[in-house]
């Protein structure tokens, strides 16, 4: 029987009555006519064979604010079992919290780094400060004990000094009224009585002058200077200073063997012109003043240490004013430092003496200067070294 399969226009599948042909007894089951839906299509029209589908969509429920209380809404479905399907909520709360966490985490490590950081500077900030502070005070102190020491050091040396030589000669004009020593003859170079200097000695001397009256020229208030007298010059110290050229070379011998032993030192002063010396002396004189001398009592003062114009050895080129690195004050302080020491003892290797020894002030008029130097020659160095004397004593033995 030929007839044509029927199709409804939503239909999935098709059901074909020719496919029951001779067996016209078997009756089709009426569930298998009704159209059969796709399930999209059921899903679309919302028609379940096993119930009524209540909700299907994702529905988003909005706060009475407008704002989004939560993103999805459960489908839940009908049926037999009454199945309730939970969709998944977004974790939109759980990930801000953890970015939230994380960014305060974050937020703390900088933090202390940072702070680490600026503790590390304040501390820097303090160290620094405090050595500016130390550096600071230091030099405020030095140069207030500059200024006492400049300003009152030789003034208490003078007054002891003054006090023993008035200790001496009261002790001398007493034993001259007893007839103990002769006031005048006294003794003679070296702490030797005159009938010690044999015809020899002052032989030996005067063939070491001989050649040499130059360099064992007497330079003091007794023996001025010629004012025409004009020595040989070079520049030392890179041109700073002069001196007299016949010393540059046993100069810095010494400064080199000095060097070797690990000592350095500063030449304050060479040769001086006589305007210049004159300058020095009006300058000590006008300080001597300003603490309530007189003038004559401040130039009195001056000369024990400062020397007259045309009768300092500054103005032969022969003496020179060395100070150690470490000590750079020109005072008696010289004495103890291990540089000046050296100089001390081995100054006479290179031609040179200290022109103002201790305990050779009523000999030389000068009170002790550590630091003066003058240059005579090896020869003349050694001799004197020898015998002890300065260049007062020697020229009393010429002169005997």
């Amino acid at each position: 029987m030929a007839q044509d399969s029927y199709e409804d226009r939503n239909m999935g599948r098709a059901i074909n009555p020719e496919m029951y042909e001779g067996n016209a007894a078997r009756r089709i089951p009426e569930r298998y006519t009704e159209p059969v839906y796709d399930k999209r299509e059921k899903e679309r029209s919302g028609r379940s064979a096993g119930g009524e589908r209540r909700t299907a969509w994702k529905e988003p429920v909005y706060g009475g604010a407008g704002e989004r209380r939560t993103a999805w809404k459960e489908p839940v479905y009908g049926g037999a079992g009454g199945r309730r399907t939970a969709r998944r909520e977004p974790v939109y709360e759980s990930r801000s919290r953890e970015s939230a966490y994380s960014g305060q985490r974050r937020r703390t490590g900088n933090g202390r780094k940072r702070s680490r950081i600026q503790n590390r500077k304040r501390m820097q900030r303090r160290i620094l400060r405090g050595l500016c502070i130390y550096f600071l005070l230091a030099g405020v102190i030095a140069t207030c004990w500059m200024i006492i020491h400049f300003f009152f050091g030789r003034d208490g040396k003078v007054h002891a000094e003054e006090a023993g030589n008035a200790d001496s000669k009261i002790v001398s004009e007493e034993a001259c009224a007893e007839g103990d020593i002769d006031a005048k003859a006294g003794l003679g170079p070296g702490g030797m009585s005159v009938q010690e200097i044999t015809p020899e000695i002052r032989q030996e001397c005067q063939n070491l002058y001989a050649g040499r009256e130059s360099l064992l020229l007497l330079v003091n208030k007794e023996h001025e200077l010629s004012a025409s007298a004009q020595p040989a010059l070079r520049s030392i110290c890179k041109g700073r200073l002069e001196a007299a050229d016949i010393l540059y070379e046993d100069l810095c011998a010494m400064l080199e063997a000095a060097g070797r032993e690990g000592y350095q030192f500063w030449i304050a002063s060479a040769w001086r012109d006589r305007e210049y010396q004159q300058g020095l002396v009006d300058e000590d004189v006008q300080k001597y003043m300003a603490k309530g001398y007189s003038y004559e009592a401040a130039l009195e003062k001056t000369h024990e240490y400062t020397m007259p114009a045309g009768q300092s050895e500054h103005e032969t080129g022969l003496a020179l004013d060395i100070l150690c690195s470490t000590n750079t004050i020109m005072d008696e302080s010289q004495k103890s430092e291990p540089g000046n020491r050296w100089l001390v003892q081995h100054c006479h290797e290179y031609g040179f003496i200290l022109r103002y020894p201790e305990e050779k002030e009523e000999i030389t008029g000068i009170g002790y200067e550590p630091w003066h130097f003058r240059y005579v020659g090896k020869e003349a160095a050694a001799y004197l070294t020898q015998k002890g004397w300065t260049l007062e004593e020697f020229h009393q033995v010429l002169e005997s």
